[in-house]
């Protein structure tokens, strides 16, 4: 059995509920710069940490005895999402891109709580993009936490390298886009 991370597990169950829901609406997961990770007019990028980099707290385990294996602690694992919608129709109206960014920020949210109801927190949600100057599209930025059981021991022993020099750049800084397609 595969080591299943919370935070990557959230990630493919939202990517999958908007395919479900004929949301066309690309997305990927990973550090590089959110402009470097996909392009379009509609776009949904997961960075794992806060804004200054942040992991997230460690705080004592919860609902202990649920599952099989011990949990020692509960990581409110942090992750930064930008997403940037455009109405590529009406460019110079505002109003018209904020429409469309409120729009993907409301299927988020809703992807987000309905697969996470309960283990998750937002910690801000910002308009990205501060410049006031004529712009096509709007951007809104969220932080926030996911509930991440840290347990006793690990249910696949060959998903971490234990030698230091084992792991090979690429893995580190892995991103895996993940386009949805309208059904």
């Amino acid at each position: 059995m595969a080591i299943v991370f919370a935070l990557p597990h959230l990630f493919d169950r939202v990517a999958a509920r908007f395919a479900a829901e004929g949301l066309d609406v690309p997305m990927a997961f990973g550090w590089r710069a959110a402009s470097e990770q996909i392009q379009g007019t509609t776009r949904i990028v997961w960075t794992p940490g806060d804004a200054g980099g942040g992991l997230g707290a460690i705080g004592a385990a919860r609902f202990p005895g649920q599952d099989p294996r011990r949990p020692l602690a509960q990581l409110l694992e942090a992750c930064t999402v930008d997403m940037f919608a455009a109405d590529p129709l009406l460019g110079a109206d505002e109003r018209a891109q904020y429409q469309a960014a409120r729009t993907l920020f409301d299927a988020w949210f809703r992807a987000v709580y309905l697969e996470a109801h309960g283990t998750f927190k937002i910690t801000s949600a910002t308009w990205a993009g501060g410049d006031r100057g004529r712009r096509m599209g709007a951007s809104i930025r969220v932080v926030f936490t996911v509930q991440a059981p840290i347990f006793d021991e690990l249910t696949d022993a060959d998903a971490i390298p234990l030698d230091a020099a084992a792991l090979d750049v690429a893995e580190s800084d892995h991103t895996e886009p993940l386009t949805v397609t309208a059904t």
